[in-house]
């Protein structure tokens, strides 16, 4: 099984209008959907025929018990706390889409905040396949607690962990050195280029996953509009895998593997980094390589830009 960890929200949608009249109504349209960077992560794995597990907390009200009906139904096992306090509640995101498909999202992150390290499932952990994590757990104490443990029992498990460190402005608060010590023990690491020069202080694409290789054993790098980049301490590709827009590294100590985006039409970009993380890890969880599992995440993430909302 394929085990996240993180934050699960109801996410509501807002594609606002270039033009808005003030102090009174605008009309435009809002969608409700099932979200959070974990929840989704684990939903596009399940989707696409892995095992999927997802440990979380949520508020014990109707928004929570839906959805956690709504992971069983998409083929997750929800491994969920309910966090009884009615002031705290669900999680919650309110997105607001451009049209050019980009968003800027108000996160009231509640129960997600309340994860503990007592709600993290040894078993579960210790006999995954692999363990994902979602950076936003390392926001706030409690979960951040409950995610090094996560990590340190996977660690002994001999289970590989990947980390999406999944804010830029999180990082550039608390610090490079700080971040690194969270992530501490994942074996990947896949960060978007705002995180990447927030955790090494660099700026081309390049340099940024060459100095998280210091630090990690694999880098996938996910540069938007500009494809992806991934580097590896040892050449784990495809040997000779030249497809369209990507280059093959030399075998040796560092493999550099680089593909461009893959043509879609952008229609909302929420999401898009989760379904490239699933994609990466269900393909380099069953040993494809490198570049395979480039080539997956970055086909994964064009899906997801394509069609409003995470999922």
């Amino acid at each position: 099984m394929i085990v996240s960890i993180g934050d699960v929200m109801i996410d509501a949608y807002f594609q606002v209008p270039d033009h808005r009249n003030p102090r009174t109504d605008t009309h435009g349209r809002v969608e409700l959907a099932a979200g959070g960077s974990a929840a989704n992560f684990a939903v596009w794995v399940a989707r696409h025929g892995r095992m999927s597990g997802l440990i979380g907390c949520v508020g014990d009200d109707f928004l929570g018990r839906g959805l956690a009906a709504e992971l069983e139904a998409e083929g997750v096992c929800p491994y969920l706390t309910f966090d009884p306090d009615p002031e705290c509640g669900t999680g919650r995101v309110g997105v607001i889409v451009a049209a050019n498909g980009e968003r800027d999202m108000i996160c009231d992150r509640r129960a997600n905040t309340r994860l503990s390290p007592e709600d993290i499932p040894e078993e579960v952990v210790a006999g995954a396949k692999w363990l994902h994590v979602s950076g936003y757990a390392f926001l706030e104490k409690s979960p951040a607690k409950a995610v090094r443990r996560g990590i340190d029992i996977a660690r002994e498990a001999g289970v590989p962990v990947s980390i999406d460190p999944a804010a830029y402005s999180f990082i550039q608060a608390l610090g490079r050195q700080a971040f690194l010590e969270l992530c501490n023990g994942a074996t990947v690491i896949l960060p978007n280029l705002d995180e990447g020069r927030a955790m090494t202080g660099l700026g081309r694409p390049e340099d940024v996953a060459a100095c998280l290789l210091d630090h990690f054993p694999v880098v996938g790098l996910k540069l938007g509009g500009d494809g992806c980049l991934g580097m590896a301490r040892q050449w784990t590709g495809m040997a000779g895998m030249t497809g369209a827009g990507a280059r093959a590294g030399e075998k040796g100590p560092q493999a550099t593997v680089r593909f461009a985006a893959a043509p879609t039409q952008v229609v909302d970009t929420t999401g898009a980094g989760d379904a490239f993380d699933a994609g990466f890890v269900i393909e380099y969880s069953r040993g494809a390589g490198l570049a395979a599992s480039l080539a997956r995440g970055n086909e994964m993430g064009a899906r997801a830009v394509s069609k409003m909302g995470a999922r």
